[in-house]
């Protein structure tokens, strides 16, 4: 009776998401639980940075400078994941609910075999890359063990972007955003009992981290298996299918070489930083999390724009896709253009949360001020990576977001920082140019609407 009870479910969504003339409303319904998993996660990121600046800037650091090697193996999961986006969202538009879990099953089975080898591997060359890395010595100690624990919860975290994924896809972003919630809530509770009262330090913080994703993946699986929220998938759709695989290679391999480009890009990135100092270190933690109240905001305008427009296109309707994209778009540009407004206004009090040292207050004051305001255009290209992805038609985007990154910022930045000795200000004026230029770009695509049609058959 549950499983039916789900498939009806499904249907009724996928007519809400195509009938609904009221476009903006829609979008921010479904933008509603995401927003909610956002906000709560965005906290928890918070709250982390402000017990660990607790055990000092070298502690403060550490995820900054562990999470582009993580970032690497999950770059490979949300790459793939993007195959998702496109071919379930499109199959349930048109009504396949059947070929829509075949994918689903195909891409986990697929992420599995690559997660628990890929973690392992990871495991073993954690020092090479920070050594390579350039990391402090200071932060370098503490990361090795922070990173040696986060790493075995990639393989649930692969589970839960499968499951978030093939729900959001159907319409369904509540059911996600209540295991994001409890296993954030989670998170939150055993992180000061095991960074202090258990005496574990930045490892408590990364152990803490490692329960919540076991326990979100282990909840999604089971889901999954058993068709609990109209998505089902049986030990028959792991294995792989060669006309499935090669219509998901085909969405998710640029989306694939765009993550893992970007995030050998942050590895630069992160050196550049660390060359700099632990002082600007510290301040870069501090902006990245005080920017990521942005992408609370933004990323599920972005992501319920990608679930109508995907629907959209595989019941073949062009003109309510690029009404769609229109919609968010213009909601996105409002969001925005005020949460900038207020970031500027409030920044110093942002910062003041997080430290009292001179040296790095000042310099994630120069950050929020000079890198602030480009999340305009690194939010417009969001949107077109989550169109890219939902259309699939993934090829130019992924170029423009390896081009953002090696041929823009990364030279821009480091011209800036150290050839032209600007130091800090430099770095940040590198990254806002970035932004702004592919924000441009980004739009222009979108606007040209050939991107606007179905890849399913």
């Amino acid at each position: 009776m549950t499983g039916l009870r789900s498939a009806a479910d499904v249907e009724e969504r996928r007519r809400r998401i195509l009938g609904e003339e009221r476009l903006a409303r829609l979008i921010l319904e479904l933008s509603a639980p995401l927003f909610v998993s956002g906000s709560l996660q965005s906290l928890y990121s918070i709250v982390d940075t402000f017990w660990l600046s607790r055990l000092g800037s070298a502690a403060l650091g550490t995820p900054t400078v562990s999470w582009p090697y993580r970032g690497i193996l999950m770059s490979l999961g949300f790459g793939l994941a993007t195959g998702i986006s496109a071919l379930t969202g499109q199959y349930i538009g048109a009504g396949e609910y059947r070929r829509a879990g075949r994918v689903v099953g195909l891409v986990l089975g697929l992420l599995l075999a690559i997660g628990i080898p890929g973690s392992i591997l990871f495991f073993l060359a954690r020092g090479l890359y920070l050594g390579t890395t350039r990391t402090p010595g200071d932060i370098g100690v503490l990361a090795d063990a922070y990173i040696a624990v986060t790493l075995a919860g990639v393989p649930f975290t692969y589970m839960f972007l499968v499951f978030n994924f093939a729900l959001g896809a159907s319409g369904d972003t509540v059911t996600p955003m209540k295991v994001s919630v409890a296993a954030t809530l989670l998170n939150f509770a055993l992180d000061p009992i095991l960074i202090f009262v258990a005496g574990l330090g930045v490892v408590g913080a990364a152990l803490a981290t490692l329960l919540a994703n076991v326990v979100s993946g282990s909840y999604a699986v089971y889901s999954l298996a058993t068709g609990r929220h109209g998505i089902k998938v049986s030990r028959e759709d792991l294995a792989p299918d060669r006309e499935l695989a090669g219509l998901v290679a085909r969405v998710s391999l640029p989306m694939v070489a765009q993550r893992l480009m970007v995030t050998l890009g942050f590895l630069i990135m992160v050196a550049i930083v660390n060359g700099l100092g632990t002082p600007i270190v510290a301040a870069y933690s501090i902006g990245q999390v005080v920017l990521s109240l942005d992408h609370v905001l933004v990323f599920p305008l972005i992501r319920s724009t990608g679930i109508i427009v995907s629907q959209s296109l595989g019941a073949e309707k062009l003109d309510r896709a690029r009404r769609a994209t229109l919609t968010g778009l213009g909601i996105l540009a409002g969001v925005v253009l005020g949460y900038v407004a207020f970031l500027l206004l409030g920044r110093t009090y942002f910062i003041s949360a997080f430290t009292q040292e001179a040296q790095v207050f000042d310099a994630a004051d120069r950050m929020l001020l000079i890198f602030g305001p480009s999340v305009l255009g690194f939010d417009v290209f969001m949107l077109a990576n989550s169109l890219a992805r939902a259309s699939g038609h993934t090829l130019f985007i992924s170029v423009l977001g390896i081009t953002r990154l090696w041929a823009l910022r990364i030279p821009l930045s480091w011209l800036l920082a150290y050839s032209l000795a600007m130091g800090d200000t430099g770095l940040w004026a590198g990254m806002a140019t970035s932004n702004y230029i592919t924000g441009l770009i980004a739009l222009a695509w979108l606007l040209s609407w050939r991107w606007v049609k179905p890849v399913i058959k």
